[in-house]
Order: structure tokens, then C-alpha cells, then sequence
């Protein structure tokens, strides 16, 4: 049974997160040359629930990480928008608060364009036979993963699982990921509006006489297109398709952690929104905000954030106290899923003694 520490949100001061990270400290030695990486996901633009740079300083205040050898960093993404090359997405991390000197120097962990991986070996156990993670994981020898706990269009909810396979996969280790999930067209749905079109960052979309069709050798599944759509005539058949999908993500979540050690992580339970920090709108959260739980264990630490969510009064027309608030809004979305495939491979345990500091 793993062990997770809970800090409550009301006190997410800086003697609180020493308090709640002092079992992992010290994660590198003054003595060491190893550099040394904070995985986080500093927000596309437009959104506002990500951790913001006012938390991540007292976390990293907290773990007194070596100066000069740590940095921070993220992937580039399938999709249009900033965050798709390394020089704007350095330019959208500035402008959102965790840039230099106040923070460690952002660094693209795959990139100039998502190209440069890393590829490893997995067990037996799992479908995948090679993960193709960021290339800076092969000259990293400790990592912090700091994850923003909510929904996810894809995957049912983000957490450790989530920001471990799919934001450390080089771009393609992101593409084999999604190619099971390809979405379709409604076409008497369609009112060829284009907000399809402009939404996706592949030229997937083609506008026929009476509505958008999409180039399947083109598309990488990336759900972008899913959102922006007003009228919903974009859709996922949600079956195997989306089994397929979450399995090969925590299978990718298994090459990362195989790659680096990962002492400790962290999901954060504030503003806890429906959709991921990806999204230009997030929506409302679904609750008040919780804490911040820390974990060796990524599977534990995911287990017991959705717990805690799921037992936590709803704010608006969310699900009650005791209902899976993610299943609620996206029922044919299993997010459980990766908690049962991260337990399956090995990546860790469902089974976990909640401490509460």
C-alpha cells in the first residue's frame, strides 16, 4: 500500500508544502552533476487553471532543487496554437508567469519541433513495445512532476498518468498514441462554420458542398477539433477505440518513469475544471479547491485524487458528493482505466494510506 500525503488547500502556504514534500527532500544532492527536470504544464493560452507560478515557487522553495541544474519543462503538442513549437511555446511561458530569474530556465524536452526522443523498452506486459519519449529524459537524472488534477476529453481525467505519458511523449509517441482515436462528421449536423478548420493543427479538414470532411492520413486524433465544433457534429465512436487510446497512454506513462527517476509527485486539486489545461476554455470548476497530494507512486496519487474529488461537494450542475463528477459530464469516458492499466503494468498501486499533514 502506497503512501499519500494531503495538504489541505487552506494551508498552501510555504511552511505547509515543506511540511507536505520533507519525506522526499533532498531530491538531487549538492553534490551530485546530474541535472535535474520539474515536469509541468504551464497552460495554453486562454487558459487559467493551471498551477500557478505563485504555487510552483513555493513547491520548488520547498524541495531546495540545485541551482544551476535543474530546469523546467514540458512537450511540444500535436495541435495548432503556441504550444506546438519550442520558440513560441518559451514566449507563452514568459507571458504566464514562470520565467527567468524568478524560475529555472523553461527547456522544450523534445525540441525544437517535438522530433528529438528518447526511445525505451517496455516489458512484456505491456502491448507497446517501444516508448518514444522527450529526448532530454536520456540526459536527465531526476525529475519532479507537478500535475494539475481535472477532466480530459480523451482520457476521462488528467493527472499523474496523464502528464507522465502523454506530456513527456515526443511528438511521435503522441501520434501512436491517439491513432486509434480518429473522430468523424455528423454531416446533417454541420453548418460548415469552420471552426473545425481552424481549430485543427494538421489540415485534416476539407469543406465539401454540404459539410466538412476529414483526411484520415492526415488526422492525428487529437480531439482539438471536438470542442470547437458549436453544434457537436464531430464525434468518437467511444469504445475500443478509447480503451486502445488510455492503455497505450499509461503504457507511455511506464517509459517515462523507466527513463528518469521520479521521486515524487504532485497533483494539484485547485481549480479543478472540466477540461484539461490544454484547452483556450476550460470551464468553471467543478468544486472548491481541495489541496495538493504528494506521492512516490503516480497510480496511488491519481486513485486517490479522484476519490477525494468524487467525495467532494459539487459547485453548479456537477455530480453530487459520492458520484464520479468525470463520468458524470463524459459517461462513455472511462478514466478508471488508467488507474486498472497503471496497476496491471506495474507502474504503481491503486491501494494507498491517505496522510494528511
Amino acid at each position: 500500500m502506497s503512501e499519500v500525503r494531503f495538504l489541505h488547500a487552506n494551508r498552501l502556504t510555504p511552511e505547509g508544502f515543506s511540511e507536505l514534500l520533507g519525506p522526499y527532500n533532498p531530491v538531487s544532492s549538492s553534490s551530485s552533476t546530474e541535472q535535474v527536470a520539474v515536469k509541468l504544464h504551464p497552460g495554453e493560452e486562454g487558459n487559467s487553471s493551471y498551477v500557478s507560478p505563485k504555487l510552483l515557487k513555493m513547491v520548488l522553495e520547498a524541495l531546495d532543487l540545485p541551482d544551476r541544474r535543474t530546469y523546467l519543462t514540458d512537450t511540444t503538442v500535436l495541435y495548432g496554437g503556441r504550444r506546438m513549437c519550442a520558440p513560441d511555446y518559451i514566449s507563452l511561458v514568459q507571458e504566464h508567469g514562470f520565467g527567468m530569474p524568478d524560475f529555472p530556465p523553461f527547456i522544450v524536452a523534445d525540441g525544437l519541433t517535438g522530433t528529438e526522443e528518447f526511445r525505451v523498452g517496455l516489458p512484456d506486459c505491456c502491448t507497446t513495445r517501444t516508448a518514444r519519449v522527450a529526448g532530454a529524459l536520456a540526459r536527465t537524472g531526476k525529475a519532479v512532476m507537478i500535475s494539475h488534477f481535472k477532466g480530459h476529453l480523451l482520457a476521462g481525467f488528467g493527472g499523474s498518468i496523464k502528464h507522465l505519458g502523454m506530456g513527456w511523449a515526443a511528438k511521435a509517441g503522441k501520434l501512436y498514441q491517439h491513432s486509434s482515436v480518429m473522430p468523424s462528421v455528423k454531416e446533417d449536423r454541420c453548418i460548415l462554420c469552420g471552426a473545425c478548420i481552424a481549430a485543427c493543427g494538421s489540415d485534416a479538414f476539407r469543406r465539401l458542398e454540404h459539410a466538412v470532411t476529414i483526411l484520415p492520413d492526415k488526422c492525428t486524433g487529437c480531439g482539438e477539433c471536438l470542442q470547437a465544433c458549436p453544434v457537436k457534429a464531430i464525434g468518437i465512436k467511444w469504445d475500443q477505440e478509447a480503451d486502445t487510446f488510455i492503455r497505450r497512454m499509461t503504457e507511455y506513462a511506464l517509459g517515462a518513469a523507466m527513463a528518469v527517476k521520479i521521486p515524487v509527485y504532485l497533483n494539484f486539486l485547485t481549480n479543478i475544471s472540466p477540461d484539461c489545461d490544454c484547452m483556450k476554455n476550460e470551464g468553471p470548476p467543478m468544486v472548491e479547491d481541495i489541496g495538493v497530494l504528494a506521492s512516490s507512486d503516480p497510480v496511488a496519487l491519481d486513485q486517490a485524487s479522484l476519490d477525494l474529488v468524487t467525495a467532494a461537494e459539487p459547485l453548479g450542475n456537477n455530480a453530487p458528493a459520492g458520484e464520479d463528477k468525470f463520468r458524470h459530464i463524459r459517461p462513455d469516458r472511462n478514466g478508471e482505466l488508467q488507474l486498472a492499466a497503471g496497476e496491471d503494468i506495474g507502474l504503481g498501486s491503486r491501494s494507498y494510506r491517505l496522510v494528511q499533514v
